[in-house]
């Protein structure tokens, strides 16, 4: 996915905006996925190694030995471990639990590498979008997790789907930092504007 130069102004203005009306520090981050799920390629492979075989099985070769049945499998096993890397087939050989524990455990690495934990009153906002998974995470420092509870957070990511199944992740992701705005502006309004800005307002991407 390639983000345009007026996708990621629009990005910076609408953080900008949001931490003059917020104490809170929002950072948006899309990837373009969160993990490359090996067990998706062996999945794949020996799904192909038995399609191979039972290709040939109804075949109209006449096949003595059954060992080329076992031989056979072995370019399948290879041409499907290959087949797994190619990510609309990958989609489908990985659970909702594996995805879920995935992109979860990249958002909280995503989070501390870019030094949202190190905020001055843990106030950090991450905003995480992993494109092949369509996903979306929220993840926040201790300063605003023991105040918002994640029940808030759940509700905007729920509406972000709709968004996601229709490839607008741009105008899903505006409509997230909106209503995250909203949010914090009710529990950490910034009434004297004087914050400092602690993180860069850009938008992070590591999907190009």
């Amino acid at each position: 996915m390639y983000i345009t130069k007026k996708d990621r102004l629009l990005i910076k203005t609408l953080i900008s905006e949001a931490e003059k009306k917020t104490r809170a520090e929002v950072v948006p981050m899309i990837i373009h996925h969160s993990d490359n799920y090996p067990a998706a390629h062996f999945r794949a492979a020996i799904i192909v190694s038995f399609i191979f075989s039972l290709a040939l099985y109804y075949s109209p070769l006449s096949v003595i030995n059954p060992i080329y049945y076992l031989w056979i499998q072995i370019p399948g096993l290879f041409f499907g471990y290959w087949l797994g890397h190619i990510p609309i087939f990958k989609s489908l050989l990985i659970t909702k639990d594996e995805i879920e524990h995935e992109v979860t455990q990249r958002a909280y690495v995503a989070f501390f590498d870019h030094n949202l934990h190190l905020t001055e009153n843990h106030n950090g906002v991450l905003i995480l979008i992993s494109l092949m998974e369509k996903k979306i995470k929220i993840i926040t420092d201790k300063g605003i997790s023991s105040k918002v509870d994640s029940k808030i957070w759940n509700e905007i990511l729920a509406n972000f789907s709709n968004s996601a199944k229709n490839g607008n992740i741009i105008k899903g992701l505006t409509e997230v930092i909106t209503s995250v705005t909203t949010v914090l502006e009710n529990y950490f309004p910034n009434e004297d504007q004087s914050q400092n800005n602690e993180l860069a307002n850009d938008l992070i991407v590591e999907a190009e």
